[in-house]
């Protein structure tokens, strides 16, 4: 994904009075986290999306700008975002030059006593990013963590130091952090029991979710709604949310937009809302939970007069930079079409390319539709239904969909094939594509077919 890294310029905003409010809000918020030593930034995500009517890119642009006056919440978080992209580029984390720069970020905010800081140093110093691996440098960070009285470096020196055990009672140190409810030990304690005794896990998980952990509230939600125990697993998934678990978040969104397939037991439950969907998508995208960026990309689509195309782009670039593949062909797409960016067709299809021969079939769509419609390029129909083929001979459900709306409305030399037209949309619906008559159906209706990523 190196070649998907780009930098959009950021929009230049009126200082308006709403704006100079919410950074009031997002600047109190965020020093609140700072003084309660808190890792979790849900209360400056909802503080700014409640002072901007839902205004994602305010948020980044506030915490980068905070980041740059170097406050330590703020700059924790711009390193923890930047280390995910290397990462996601398969750059190594110890020696590349951005990853040097990160470090001293993270060591910035560090020192200036911001234990969240402190404990992901810890973490850097022993797994190497920005410098070679230094374990006992490491433990220095994660003592000082825990002589703060950081729960979760509390359980991570416990685990390190191996006084966490598997079965029977536990060591004395255990024994004193599960009385302070330090759901943390709880969760490592069901790391360790899952090897072996699924039971003993699941104990340890429901304490730590009932000593309000958000992760375990997540996992319940995840496992009960597998077992078929939808009350449950609904009610756990909304405590995940509401402790800002950004998975759960997302989750939660995906259900609650409207027309999307609830189990019978989740029907009474869920209150199907868009504007509801995508704030909970915002959420999760903006406490880091990338899958969330194209759905909530795609949701901005099907709204242009409220959501500018410039603004579902960005997502998608922010989606390529974390290495999702839907993001980077979505990205690549509008690239090469021009669509909320600077268009660059050549490197647009260049990507496209890059990413069908790394294996994404979903590419070929977008260069079928180039081809299908002369965008960027140089109509081509043989072209557009290699591409198509090429995606449908992979699996891609919406292929199938495309080639249903091309039978049933012919060309210049082939006539309308309506059955043939009817088996591909079944053959759609059989992969999975579940707005496969819909799509179809809008097509149709215009004449012709587009790529919607």
């Amino acid at each position: 994904m190196k070649q998907l890294l780009y930098v959009l310029p950021v929009a230049l905003f009126p200082v308006t009075a709403q704006v100079v409010d919410a950074q009031a809000v997002f600047q109190a918020a965020l020093d609140e986290v700072k003084e309660k030593q808190s890792e979790n930034l849900g209360p400056v995500v909802a503080a700014v999306l409640e002072a901007t009517g839902g205004d994602e890119q305010a948020y980044w642009r506030m915490m980068h700008r905070a980041a740059d006056a170097g406050h330590p919440v703020a700059l924790t978080w711009q390193a923890g975002q930047t280390l995910q992209q290397l990462q996601a580029q398969g750059l190594d984390p110890e020696t590349d030059p951005q990853a040097v720069k990160l470090r001293a970020a993270m060591e910035q905010a560090a020192a200036s006593g911001y234990i969240p800081a402190v404990l992901e140093m810890a973490h850097w110093c022993g797994s190497g990013v920005g410098a070679p691996a230094d374990e006992k440098k490491g433990m220095e960070y994660l003592m000082q963590a825990c002589k703060a009285n950081s729960p979760r470096a509390r359980a991570a020196y416990l685990l390190l130091s191996g006084r966490l055990e598997k079965e029977g009672a536990p060591a004395p140190a255990v024994e004193a952090e599960l009385k302070r409810q330090n759901y943390y030990v709880e969760e490592f304690l069901s790391a360790l029991a899952a090897r072996d005794d699924e039971a003993r896990s699941q104990e340890w998980v429901l304490q730590a979710a009932s000593h309000g952990s958000p992760g375990a509230a997540g996992l319940l939600a995840m496992y009960y709604l597998q077992q078929g125990k939808d009350a449950l697993g609904y009610d756990f998934l909304k405590q995940a949310a509401e402790r800002d678990h950004a998975e759960s978040l997302a989750h939660l969104a995906a259900m609650t937009l409207p027309g999307a397939e609830l189990p019978e037991g989740l029907k009474p439950l869920v209150v199907q809302d868009t504007v509801a969907a995508i704030r909970l998508f915002q959420r999760a995208v903006l406490l880091g939970y990338t899958p969330a960026l194209v759905p909530l990309a795609g949701e901005y689509h099907k709204q242009p007069e409220k959501y500018p195309a410039e603004r579902v782009c960005e997502l998608y670039r922010r989606a390529a930079d974390a290495g999702d593949p839907r993001g980077g062909v979505a990205y690549a797409y509008c690239l090469a079409t021009g669509r909320g960016c600077a268009a660059d067709a050549g490197r647009g299809v260049q990507v496209l390319r890059q990413l069908v021969d790394a294996g994404v079939a979903f590419a070929n769509l977008a260069l079928a539709d180039l081809y299908f419609n002369g965008s960027g390029v140089q109509a081509d129909m043989p072209k557009a239904l290699s591409h198509l083929s090429a995606a449908a001979a992979a699996g891609v459900p919406r292929a199938y969909t495309l080639m249903a709306v091309l039978a049933q409305l012919g060309n210049a030399s082939k006539a309308s094939e309506p059955a043939r037209a009817r088996m591909y949309l079944r053959m759609a619906e059989e992969r999975g594509e579940s707005d496969a008559q819909t799509a179809f159906d809008e097509m149709v209706k215009l004449g012709g077919w587009k790529f919607i990523p």
